[in-house]
């Protein structure tokens, strides 16, 4: 019987329920079998009408309306990589779909196409290794698609058995690094890099290379990045020089190379081929990477861009929580950035579904808990901020949006060099064809906060020609250019500002302006809305 102590306790705010995280994970392990409430409720020690209030505020719905969602969810999966032939009613009626008619029909609704036509695609990805429960049943959220690598064994060419044990430790060291990256699967692989070799090893990527012994002596290592599934193509390359006396750092300055261009070429990658995939072939993995770049562009217009295929991505897949924590942001988004004339409905709704993330995601993915911090600092949560950046940072040392984030904080708390050193880092870990139009803009910032007001100017210039739809960003550069006396260029600003919002003014500009209450971050904004005053904002 559920213990009535927990009737009367809240959550503290901002907190995700422990009944909710304990109920998902119970519905993941029961996905073939009927569920009751009740039963929830007994295993989570809760009564029953708490945890359904507690599932309506973190999860949009009751308790069965999302265990339903998560065995759509679940059917979806394995009709697109059914591994034992099994047919259509047999994988619903798994899932605890009795009524098939019913289930075409919702499946239908769901999915946009009927479950047979889901069977009929069944694309070869590679998979995470699927999770099962004590009946077998795997969990369609466990096995999301992710970008497989296979490391070979490099070549050596005219080195002697020195050079061959090189070759050998570098790959395995490559395969160790690229493992590190969160959302990676990496293998080392013995075979040469062929499509049949690709196959065997269920990997899109192959990284491979060759150790050359020159005639004065030195070591020259080939490295290249193919996409097989693409007819071997070729993604990146370089070549890296040492010596023979110092192979140990040449592997050092291999590996902290190879690892970066890898993610990035793969990263692009990804959203390139998710980009081009039909309309009717799409996933919710294809959805998030096609909202991705939408996502980090930091303007109103590509936030409510990327809000329609992370919808429908949560439609697809309601138990991953990317979407979920990516579409918090770009709610919150609207509210930083003016874009909107109900900021308040718009906040609550980024909260709504950044606690709906947290819910969803126990272990921690970066991606989420960066998304999750952009919520934080909207809502002045600056130590929730923290946290949540801290985790993601320890997660996934090399994530250049973690730095960009972190910036940010920097530059709200009015640390100038600390931001400015988190955004140099962020420019470097961003692939060539990543968003960094907030990255500079960001940068901008932080030299207003050290009084750098023309160095502030010109870097703020820089990120509106990066992304000229950024035009919030003329909050901060009109009174930069006031600063240092160049009256006209900052009436110019403003009134960019105040044609791309017909209705700003100097109280929305404040709200939507993230506020920690401390001295330094205080003097910085009142700067601001000074200069902004100066120049005939209305109030």
């Amino acid at each position: 019987m559920a213990r009535d102590s927990n009737r009367c306790i809240s959550p503290p705010r901002g907190a995700v329920p422990r009944d909710v995280g304990l109920a998902l994970a119970y519905m993941r392990r029961s996905l073939g079998h009927p569920l009751r409430v009740a039963e929830l409720a007994r295993f989570c020690e809760v009564p029953e009408r708490t945890l359904q209030r507690h599932f309506v505020a973190f999860l949009g719905h009751p308790p069965l309306a999302h265990f339903r969602r998560l065995r759509f969810a679940a059917v979806h999966e394995a009709l697109l990589a059914p591994s034992d032939g099994a047919s259509i009613t047999e994988i619903a009626t798994r899932f605890g779909f009795t009524h098939l008619g019913r289930f075409a029909a919702e499946y239908r609704c769901l999915f946009g196409e009927t479950p047979s036509a889901t069977l009929a695609r069944n694309p070869v990805v590679a998979r995470e290794p699927p999770e099962c429960n004590d009946r077998g049943v795997a969990h369609a959220s466990l096995r999301r698609e992710v970008p497989a690598i296979a490391v070979h064994r490099f070549s050596v060419e005219g080195g002697r058995d020195g050079l061959k044990v090189f070759g050998e430790a570098l790959a395995e060291h490559l395969a160790g690094a690229l493992a590190r990256i969160h959302g990676f699967a990496v293998r080392l692989a013995h075979p040469p890099p062929d499509r049949r070799a690709s196959q065997a090893t269920d990997a899109r990527y192959v990284l491979a290379g060759r150790v050359v012994r020159l005639p004065d002596g030195a070591v020259r290592v080939l490295t290249r990045l193919c996409d097989l599934t693409e007819g071997s193509l070729h993604l990146w390359g370089d070549a890296h020089d040492g010596t023979v006396e110092d192979l140990l750092g040449l592997q050092d300055r291999i590996t902290d190379r190879v690892v970066l261009a890898t993610r990035q070429s793969i990263e692009a990658a990804e959203v390139e081929r998710a980009r081009r995939r039909p309309a009717g072939d799409l996933r919710a993995h294809d959805l998030i990477l096609r909202a991705l770049p939408f996502v980090l562009a930091a303007d109103p217009a590509s936030a409510r861009s990327a809000l329609g295929p992370l919808e429908q991505a949560m439609g697809i897949d309601p138990d991953n929580p990317r979407p979920v924590a990516l579409a918090a942001w770009c709610h919150t988004q609207l509210v930083l950035y003016d874009g909107t004339d109900r900021p308040e409905t718009e906040r609550v709704r980024a909260r709504q579904l950044a606690d709906r993330a947290a819910a969803l995601d126990p272990l921690g993915d970066p991606l989420v808990l960066t998304a999750r911090s952009g919520g934080a600092i909207a809502v002045r949560r600056c130590d929730e901020v923290d946290s949540l950046l801290a985790r993601a940072g320890a997660i996934d040392p090399d994530s250049g949006w973690v730095w960009e984030r972190k910036g940010w904080l920097r530059a709200i708390h009015g640390d100038a060099e600390p931001a400015l050193a988190c955004f140099r880092r962020a420019m470097k870990l961003k692939g060539p064809r990543a968003p960094i139009g907030n990255c500079l803009a960001g940068i901008g910032k932080a030299h207003f906060v050290a009084g750098r007001f023309e160095e502030a100017a010109r870097w703020l210039n820089r990120a509106l020609t990066e992304n000229p739809g950024a035009v919030w960003v003329n909050r901060v550069l009109a009174p930069c250019y006031l600063a240092f006396g160049e009256q006209r260029a900052a009436a110019q600003s403003l009134d960019r500002l105040r044609r791309a919002y017909p209705g700003v003014t100097l109280t929305r500009v404040e709200a939507a302006l993230p506020g920690i209450g401390e001295a330094q971050c205080d003097d910085t904004q009142s700067r601001l809305l000074e200069g902004l005053i100066a120049l005939g904002l209305p109030e």
